[in-house]
């Protein structure tokens, strides 16, 4: 299942789908999120959200959020991803599993490491929430398959640019008129362009 939201660019959309795994936890249970990012430089960004917002929303929800970045040498962050029952998140960009062959990601591999087992399945057993953060930049026709190897419970699809032929289920858009009502950027402005007397 996919659900798609959209939001304007500088409205919080971070900060959004955190509080939203805050909800889902507190409403439903559900514990286990993933957070794919097309690149290293916003996983980086998105990771200092995390920190940043990491006290705020412990004060308003009484729990913390594990959250870290997944990185294929560090099995030990899989391992307590999967079998802790607190609130858990790995970020993980896109390269880290789009790629095969000879260059195939370790996330496929069994690793010695980790007792011969391969780091896909074991987080594919948590039914995980997928976070596709700007989904038009991450999911090229390999990596929309590659996602399905993770046995998503189910898909939330933020950006303020889908492309219209990836929206499914929209449950929330806040465009750029709404964004301002609210007060939530500073100013649009709009230039008039005047083309053989026309405005």
């Amino acid at each position: 299942y996919n659900l798609t939201i959209e939001m304007e660019t500088g409205v919080g959309k971070t900060y959004t789908y955190i509080k939203t795994m805050f909800e889902l936890n507190e409403h439903y249970g559900w514990s286990k999120f993933i957070v794919v990012v097309p690149s290293v430089a916003i996983r980086e960004g998105v990771y200092q959200s995390f920190l940043v917002t990491q006290e705020h929303f412990a004060e308003e929800y009484g729990k913390k959020i594990h959250f870290f970045i997944y990185h294929s040498s560090q099995p030990a962050h899989i391992d307590y991803f999967a079998s802790d029952s607190s609130l858990h998140v790995m970020i993980i960009n896109a390269q880290a599993f789009g790629a095969r062959g000879k260059d195939a990601r370790r996330i496929y591999r069994k690793l010695d490491e980790f007792r011969s087992r391969r780091p896909i399945d074991i987080i594919a057993g948590t039914n995980p929430i997928l976070i596709l953060d700007e989904p038009q930049s991450v999911e090229g026709k390999q990596t929309r398959q590659r996602l399905r190897e993770f046995h998503p419970l189910f898909t939330l699809r933020y950006s303020a640019t889908h492309k219209s032929d990836r929206i499914y289920n929209m449950v929330y858009r806040l465009d750029a008129m709404e964004a301002y009502k609210r007060r939530l950027v500073k100013k649009i402005a709009v230039k008039g362009i005047t083309v053989t007397g026309r405005t």
